[in-house]
Parts: structure tokens; sequence; C-alpha cells
């Protein structure tokens, strides 16, 4: 008896909770009884479609599927980037941008569960994936993690690290703080992030091959600037996985940028 009524306890107060606060999907914010990472079954069908969209395999932006073959796309023609290669989960676009702003600004961990497969998935694919040697994190400084303890490029890459088998490496640190890069135009961006990267105490990188690991790709500047660092200090590859990187390149990179 005293089973039975916890069990109807339960259902009831199940019920309860369900009709107070719905359970809302994460993107379109509609109710629905099917949901699965946050998504409803839609969102998380159109989720999906645009996670196959072709990108380039240098810089990890949208592109056409011959540029797929050529292995480099026309923005990243005659360049000389530091990252030598980028895979990304989708496009930061359409549905993936109210689901990715919800994962980096709102703490939502059940959206790892969708974008920690995803993106182990396609670091397993890349070409050059056999080469990788550790994972390193694109790091915030520490007053912004004492400001929001959520930190989503640390979860996706202790995600990616135990799929795929990768050492987790913490040897980048941010040495200041500095303005957010939304809202600046490339240039800004550029010099916002130039020289606030450093390898830790004590870390000696010697041909070193790596993988950084950030939540959003947006002109690369940032990611630019750890290679940069990195390859100042020995490693002789550096490669990038991001769970979305936005349209555009550098060059007609507009002002307001929600990442």
């Amino acid at each position: 008896m005293h089973v039975l009524f916890n069990k109807h306890f339960s259902g009831l107060r199940e019920a309860i909770v369900d009709t107070l606060f719905p359970t809302q999907c994460l993107v379109c914010r509609r109710d629905d009884s099917v949901i699965k990472h946050g998504l409803c079954s839609s969102c998380d069908e159109a989720i999906t479609a645009i996670c196959q969209e072709p990108a380039c395999p240098t810089c990890g932006r949208s592109v056409a599927k011959y540029e797929v073959s050529q292995r480099i796309c026309g923005d990243c023609r005659g360049k000389i980037p530091r990252v030598n290669g980028t895979v990304r989960v989708g496009p930061y676009a359409h549905v993936m941008q109210p689901l990715i702003k919800a994962f980096k600004y709102q703490c939502q961990e059940n959206v790892l569960e969708l974008f920690g497969p995803k993106l182990a998935n396609v670091v397993l694919k890349a070409t050059w994936f056999s080469r990788v040697e550790a994972i390193a994190i694109v790091p915030t400084h520490w007053r912004r993690r004492l400001r929001r303890p959520f930190y989503a490029p640390s979860s996706l890459a202790d995600y990616v690290s135990r799929a795929c088998h990768l050492p987790l490496a913490p040897i980048l640190r941010r040495t200041r703080c500095g303005p957010h890069q939304i809202g600046l135009s490339y240039k800004a961006r550029v010099q916002n992030v130039r020289g606030a990267f450093a390898l830790r105490k004590g870390v000696k990188l010697s041909k070193a091959r790596i993988l950084l690991i950030d939540d959003v790709k947006t002109t690369g500047a940032t990611i630019e600037e750890c290679a940069r660092v990195l390859r100042g200090n020995g490693a002789t590859e550096v490669y990038a996985a991001v769970a979305a990187r936005a349209q555009g390149s550098p060059g007609d990179f507009m002002k307001n940028s929600a990442v």
C-alpha cells in the first residue's frame, strides 16, 4: 500500500509540475509532448538537416559542395592560416542560434547531449584525426569563470576527450579579461585578443599536434590567436572543432554579431 501510494503521489506531482511549468522547446518555445535534448521533434529534424550542410575543411564556413572537394573555400584561398583544419557541428544560423545561446549563456547543459556526440563524430571523421595528440580548450579568464561557472567549451572538450580517447591538456591560459568580442568588427576582434593568451607555466610543446575546442567560431580571430601562441611555442599542427560556425567571412563580417 505504501509503495502504491508513493507511485501515485510521484505521478501526481509530475503531472502538476508539467502543467504549471510545461516543457518548452529551446528553439521554437512551443510546448511539445516529444522533447529530445530540449528540442521538439520538428526542431530536432531541422537541426539534423542543417548540420549536414557542407563546410570548408579549413575554416569551417558553409560552402557549396564543389568547394569541399577542393579542400578549401574561396575565402581561404591564397591565405596561410595558423589552423590547419576546422570541423563544426553546424552553421550558426536559423535553428542553431537559439540552441547555442541556451547552451552558452543559459547553462542548458542538456544541450551537451546533442552537441557532444555530434562534435565527437565530426572530429573522428576528420582526415587529420589520427594526427592529433591532445585537446586544448580556448580558455576564458578566471574572473569570467567566477561570474559564470558553466563554460560551454569545457563541457564540449570533456565530452570529445572521452569519446575520442584523446587527453585533455590544460595548456592555455587567458592573460587578461578585456571586453567581449560581441559586436566588434573583424579588425577590432583581432586587436582585442592580440596577446590575450599564453601557455601555462611549466608547459613545453615539442612538435605537438593540438586540437582546439570552442563553442562558436565567428571570424576565427580568437582561435587564430590561440593557434599563434601554440605554434610560437613548439606546436607544429593546430586544428579546431566548434559547435557552430558563423556565416560570412572576415572580410564581410558586420557588427552586432550575437557571439
